[in-house]
């Protein structure tokens, strides 16, 4: 075989140029499938304006910590057959009957999360509340009056007990 039997293969015949072009190739792809993944899906981690955020912190600490001097905690279940959700709020001295907010929050998709109306029921003294289509995985739970002056933070895992327990330990349970 001579040089000019060489020349006369066509170019795109050969696979050298296809495996030299497939290179930058790949990496176009790539990209402009990172660019599609990172306009569609908002990071919900990151905060807009984490300096304020930073600022309200103190804010945040100081409910946890009244709902510390005030003993408050919740127990409840979560049934997953019936979507409902069965939360007995205590502290040790009685606290009013009042809007009580229960916000569950997934740990990576926060458009994912779900804000849950309580109903409280006088003659059960528990408050129960409806929560439909909850994915998979363990979500955190804050729980806190409409005025805001303590919350509490728990984990809850589906599918799994359902059991839900939040805050400080009510005086049945201290040791």
């Amino acid at each position: 075989m001579t040089d000019n039997d060489l020349d006369t293969v066509p170019w795109y015949r050969q696979f050298w140029p296809w495996f030299l072009i497939a290179l930058p190739a790949s990496a176009v792809v790539a990209g402009l499938t990172t660019l599609g993944l990172a306009i569609h899906d908002r990071d919900g981690l990151v905060v807009d304006d984490y300096y304020k955020e930073g600022l309200a912190i103190n804010r945040v600490l100081d409910r946890d910590h009244e709902a510390k001097q005030l003993g408050v905690y919740a127990e409840g279940q979560f049934d997953k057959h019936t979507d409902r959700l069965v939360l007995r709020i205590g502290a040790r001295k009685p606290l009013p009957v009042e809007a009580i907010r229960l916000r569950l929050m997934h740990p990576t998709r926060a458009n994912m999360d779900v804000n849950v109306p309580l109903h409280y029921d006088p003659s059960a003294r528990r408050y129960t509340a409806q929560v439909h289509d909850l994915a998979k995985g363990d979500w955190y739970v804050q729980l806190e009056p409409t005025r805001g002056n303590w919350r509490l933070l728990g984990r809850l895992q589906i599918p799994g007990s359902g059991h839900l327990e939040l805050g400080y330990p009510p005086p049945s349970h201290a040791g």
